[in-house]
């Protein structure tokens, strides 16, 4: 009884020391962060090109009638 109890103290113990996991949380974070600052880019982006496009089409609007 006494060796299965310190078995299973050695092996929470190592569970507890392993940070593998913690580095691919991590790098998911990173990646989420990477992620969340493309899209508010894109969508920045987005908006300007198409405020562009429609003063354009305004001016080709304006100067055909």
């Amino acid at each position: 009884m006494h060796a299965l109890l310190a078995k299973t103290q050695d092996l929470l113990q190592a569970f507890v020391r392993d940070e593998s996991g913690v580095t691919a949380i991590e790098y998911a974070l990173i990646a989420a962060g990477i992620s969340m600052a493309i899209i508010v880019g894109f969508t920045q982006m987005g908006t300007s090109i198409k405020s562009m496009f429609n003063d354009i089409a305004a001016k080709v609007i304006a100067a055909i009638v």
